[in-house]
């Protein structure tokens, strides 16, 4: 195993710790770190040592998110699996559907806890509103700062 691929095994490792899929984020070391940020299933499949499968749901998983996309490999049937430009980024700071069905839902686990007469739960639940509804409002401006810092200069990790 080479060292990059050492490095994205544990890359990996630190992602699943934090409630990844365990295969999605294999996928996605091994994708941020292949030399064009693109590969297909069998080159995947061989440097993971896993099926081809297991590369189909973590490709699924990761297209839903954002962080992988497909398209034709040239001169070939088979399908190249990329990072789209800033895939991390922009698959977490955007606004992702997700924030916005949780923040529909909320309310009707309101009135059913108000209802209920249950006030730790709706406690908790309207304080998860809040912070849905917070981040549906700042994710779009959190996305422009940082397409704003990136465009100014170096990153700031390069500064020491």
């Amino acid at each position: 195993m080479s060292e990059l691929q050492e490095f994205a095994e544990r890359m990996a490792a630190l992602f699943t710790a934090a409630g990844f899929p365990r295969m999605a984020a294999r996928v996605l070391m091994t994708l941020m770190l292949s030399t064009d940020a693109a590969l297909t299933t069998d080159q995947l499949r061989e440097r993971l040592g896993i099926s081809s499968g297991a590369v189909s749901g973590a490709v699924k998983y990761l297209e839903r998110l954002g962080m992988v996309r497909r398209r034709a490999h040239r001169g070939s049937r088979r399908e190249l699996y990329e990072l789209p430009e800033q895939a991390w980024y922009t698959s977490t700071l955007r606004q992702p559907p997700f924030y916005g069905e949780i923040a529909a839902l909320l309310p009707d686990g309101l009135a059913i806890a108000e209802h209920a007469g249950a006030t730790g739960p709706h406690e908790r639940l309207a304080e998860m509103q809040d912070f849905f509804v917070f981040l549906r409002r700042r994710m779009p401006e959190l996305y422009d700062e940082w397409r704003a810092q990136r465009a100014d200069g170096p990153p700031a990790s390069s500064t020491g």
